[in-house]
């Protein structure tokens, strides 16, 4: 480290005693030389080096010449903290190992050199979102990934360096370099092929306690006995070796029987419920929205309205916005799919899109393709901090991008809690699941939410985007459960029903109008779906037919109708007709008497 220059480097950064503003100067030393004086631009009080600021200085055991100096007030230019980005890191101590540790005062989180000082990291201190690439060598036990396939994914990692060091048999680590160089080709994702390379390791632990020296020893007893020794067998872990076998066999790498690894050995999965925010925490959110940083706002009003995913809102590019006519539309890639998707969108969320596109071309010029950027200084106290600088660098994952780490600031100063008095809890990937739950609670079709969400299968935005609310279930089945009779008039139970009543009732809802000749229905069949009917417009007198209170007006007025087209039929002479009308009309009067005398 340079000698400090305290009237240059930390003019005005250290913290008053006495007042506590951010704004103490050199003033000059004391009559020995040895102190320094600093006084306070905002009181004019003076402290003394030592004495009341108490700056203490330690020598690097490992770098004799440089020197650290331990005050919490003491800033350490140009060091960044790779949790929160913000610079705002000062030393805290030297272990007995030697090793320093820091602590950065924006998030409170302790930093220890030699292990956080990564690409990502030294990306930072550069103010660049990519790091040159590598040079590759077979040979080595570190590639850069990029050197084989230059179209990966920015949100993948900001180094794409892959490690071989820890498979410790070099005739198992030639195929597998084969292996990741085939994936590389195929365009997978650098987070798809460090599982395989993780799940890989993990065999290879076990190949070498269980020395075993190439690929002829490996047969399903050995298969069996590496799944009972892993604590910890997942679908991925076991999928990646499973890929890996099949590959080599195909490519003539290696001969191993493909029966190896049967679907019967794989964990079974469960895959969550949808979990979207409630209406209570999203409209505390969105009632708080202008406290934060305007860049942040669009970024929740477009991620939200969109229902997009993380990744596709942080590759959503400038050009996302069109217009045909006096109708605006959202168009982004979607690397899952490896498709185009859009959505038709209002004017007022066309002007925040736009907005946003000023804001980044006011930023960045033309040198940055993408509508959103990420964000150096945000703070986990305050919503608004004063040092926020905007870099070149597309939103990350992991929960690190700045509308989760903004949201979540939010939700701890604004203490907005749930239904259950508990702090709200949030990520990005909640924003999807809770558009589309919300879309469908609005009444909107199942196959309208699906498409909104690009979705190939109905079953998928069902099942894992659309979850029904106890308020909306118990919403629909009271208008059901004042009283449910049969064509018989007598009460049935709610719950005796097909699952898909309860849960979709309005797909078995009746509301058909009548004619002349036929009879109009009012009520809910209580048929299967899939299930054929053979009393087509005869539903009164099917034991399958429901009946509710609030439709009785309409019941009293069919039965009186049907009573005079009896009539009119026996004088006509039309006995079919005759008993035809007879039928229903009885059938309405069982049903009108049970409603009335539970009214």
């Amino acid at each position: 480290m340079r000698e400090i220059d305290w009237k240059k480097d930390y003019h005005r950064e250290f913290i008053c005693p006495n007042c506590k503003a951010l704004g103490m100067r050199l003033n000059g030393f004391n009559k020995g030389g040895q102190k320094r004086i600093f006084s306070c631009v905002t009181c004019n009080k003076e402290q003394r080096q030592s004495l009341d600021i108490n700056i203490e200085q330690i020598a690097d055991p490992i770098n004799k010449e440089v020197i650290w100096y331990r005050y919490r007030g003491y800033k350490i230019k140009g060091f960044i903290c790779p949790e929160c980005d913000a610079e705002d890191i000062y030393f805290r101590q030297i272990n007995k190992y030697g090793k320093k540790t820091f602590k950065c005062k924006n998030c409170q989180k302790l930093l220890s050199d030699s292990l956080d000082l990564k690409f990502g990291v030294i990306s930072r201190f550069k103010n660049e979102a990519i790091v040159p690439v590598l040079d590759f060598n077979w040979e080595d036990d570190q590639w850069d990934l990029r050197t084989i396939n230059s179209n990966f994914d920015l949100r993948d990692n900001l180094n794409y360096i892959i490690d071989y060091g820890e498979i410790s048999q070099n005739w198992l680590k030639q195929e597998v370099k084969k292996y990741i160089y085939h994936l590389c080709k195929e365009e997978k994702s650098y987070g798809t092929i460090k599982q395989i390379l993780s799940a890989l390791r993990f065999f290879s632990r076990y190949l070498r306690d269980s020395t075993i020296k190439g690929f002829k020893q490996i047969n399903r007893n050995v298969i069996l006995d590496y799944l009972s020794q892993e604590k910890k067998i997942t679908t991925k872990k076991l999928g990646g070796l499973r890929d890996f076998f099949f590959v080599g066999n195909v490519k003539g790498w290696f001969v191993i029987n493909q029966d190896i690894i049967r679907d019967e050995d794989y964990p079974k999965s469960y895959r969550g419920n949808p979990d979207p925010l409630s209406d209570r925490v999203r409209e505390q959110i969105e009632q708080n929205l202008h406290l934060l940083p305007d860049f942040i706002a669009r970024m929740w009003i477009i991620g939200y309205f969109s229902a997009m995913r993380p990744s596709e809102l942080a590759l959503l590019k400038q050009d996302c916005l069109m217009q045909e006519g006096q109708y605006w539309k959202l168009v982004w890639s979607r690397k899952k799919n490896d498709d185009y998707h859009q959505i038709p969108i209002s004017r007022t969320i066309a002007k925040v899109v736009q907005e946003q596109i000023e804001y980044v071309q006011n930023l960045f010029g033309g040198d940055w393709e993408y509508l959103f950027c990420h964000y150096r200084g945000l703070s986990t106290t305050k919503v608004l901090p004063l040092n926020i600088k905007p870099i070149k660098k597309v939103l990350p994952s992991n929960n690190k991008d700045p509308l989760t780490k903004s949201i979540r600031t939010l939700i701890k100063i604004q203490d907005i809690r749930d239904e259950n008095g508990q702090p709200a809890k949030f990520s990005l990937k909640n924003l999807r699941t809770t558009r589309l739950t919300q879309l469908f609670e609005q009444g909107h079709d199942l196959a309208v939410v699906s498409a909104w969400a690009g979705h190939k299968h109905f079953a998928t935005t069902s099942t894992y985007y659309t979850k029904v609310s106890c308020d909306l279930i118990e919403q629909e089945a009271g208008h059901i459960q004042k009283a449910l009779v049969n064509n018989e008039g007598h009460r049935v139970s709610y719950e005796s029903f097909p699952k898909s009543f309860w849960e979709k009732p309005q797909a078995h809802k009746l509301e058909l109008s009548g004619t002349h000749i036929n009879t109009p229905i009012y009520g809910y069949c209580g048929l299967d779906l899939d299930q054929d009917c053979d009393k087509f417009r005869a539903c009164y007198t099917c034991g399958n037919f429901v009946a509710t209170t609030e439709k009785l007006p309409q019941y009293i007025k069919t039965r009186d109708e049907l009573r005079g087209k009896q009539s009119q039929a026996l004088a006509a002479g039309q006995d079919v007709l005759v008993e035809q009308f007879g039928k229903q009309a009885d059938q309405l009067d069982k049903i009108i008497a049970s409603l009335q005398g539970a009214a």
